[in-house]
């Protein structure tokens, strides 16, 4: 997975602190719009041209989603001055004939619409750079389903492209909606990091954050996914459950490969909770995203733990340790850390 982060020329003032807090994450590419039908061609040189340094000081490579649009706001021969200022490919929305796009990807690598271009569609571009990267919804209730992203990494593979996604934001929302950019609709008010789980199940190579700010937090859990493939789920401790086993639940584990129905079990922490201070009574109620332990009643198994992931009746041999949100995706191939408060 390649992680990017957004800017625009409506809120150019945040773009270098959101490149740099990218970057730290893990970051390697940046998205920024050259064709909004609000923003203004004044100044759309100068500011453009801000927000691809800053991208590039931060060590992102820029991706510029461009239209017929894109002439009103930068003037003459805007493909050149894209690639002068360091635009590193140019993602052709919507409005130009087939020789225009091949004029473009002659002067800047290119990237086309994975929303709304079917494999007909593609076919004529298959000799070139090419990526694949879907739209973002600002209206509620337009966004896509997972489904369609699926066919379109399938389409992708036919071609051998790289697909790109985005998930929504949640710090500064780009207005004038400010219902966040995601792609997909049932993603919209959920933890980027678990829009981007969501993503990479359906195959998605790149995830964009498309707007303009998250939160520190955020950041901080998409850079554990990117850089040390772990996904760290926050949570809330059980009363009395001791800071030991606390502790063991944010070693990272990852989920056993014969991969179970109803729940997460993580591969090593029979080994590893055996020993530790479990509680000493179970049979409480197993909630979707209760976090459970075996108890020594569970013979071989105790020490197990797991991740509830519908609700499940209550067994005296098995102790609740505490809940967790559920990421829309399940995290198979990553690890996992559990981290309770």
């Amino acid at each position: 997975m390649r992680l990017g982060a957004s800017a625009y020329l409506a809120h150019a003032p945040l773009a270098a602190a959101t490149f740099e807090a990218a970057a730290g994450a893990g970051a390697t590419l940046a998205f920024t719009s050259l064709h909004i039908p609000e923003d203004s061609p004044s100044a759309a040189r100068a500011t453009s041209t801000a927000i691809v340094s800053a991208a590039r000081e931060a060590g992102l490579a820029v991706l510029a989603d461009v239209s017929p649009n894109t002439a009103r706001l930068l003037g003459d021969d805007p493909w050149t001055f894209l690639r002068r200022i360091g635009v590193a490919r140019a993602r052709i929305d919507f409005g130009f004939s087939e020789s225009s796009i091949r004029a473009i990807a002659d002067v800047l690598p290119i990237a086309l619409n994975a929303s709304t271009l079917r494999a007909a569609d593609l076919e004529p571009f298959a000799d070139l750079d090419v990526e694949l990267v879907h739209n973002f919804y600002p209206r509620q209730w337009t966004g896509l389903s997972h489904s369609s992203v699926v066919e379109s990494v399938d389409v992708a593979r036919r071609f051998g492209w790289r697909v790109g996604a985005f998930v929504a934001g949640d710090a500064t929302r780009r207005g004038p909606l400010g219902e966040g950019l995601p792609t997909v609709e049932e993603h919209r008010e959920t933890p980027p990091l678990f829009q981007a789980c969501a993503l990479l199940e359906a195959g998605v190579d790149d995830v964009y954050v498309g707007d303009p700010a998250l939160t520190e937090h955020a950041w901080d859990r998409l850079g554990a996914l990117v850089r040390d493939d772990v996904v760290v789920l926050d949570g809330r401790a059980a009363t009395g459950v001791h800071r030991s086993v606390i502790g063991a639940l944010a070693v990272p584990d990852r989920e056993r490969p014969d991969a179970a129905a109803a729940i997460i079990r993580l591969e090593h922490s029979r080994e590893r909770f055996a020993a530790l201070p479990l509680p000493d009574v179970g049979g409480q109620p197993r909630p979707a995203g209760a976090v459970t332990v075996q108890l020594p009643a569970a013979g071989r198994y105790c020490g197990e733990v797991a991740i509830v992931l519908r609700d499940l009746p209550a067994d005296d041999r098995v102790a609740v340790l505490g809940t967790v949100p559920l990421p829309l995706g399940r995290p198979r191939g990553h690890r996992i850390s559990v981290v309770l408060d």
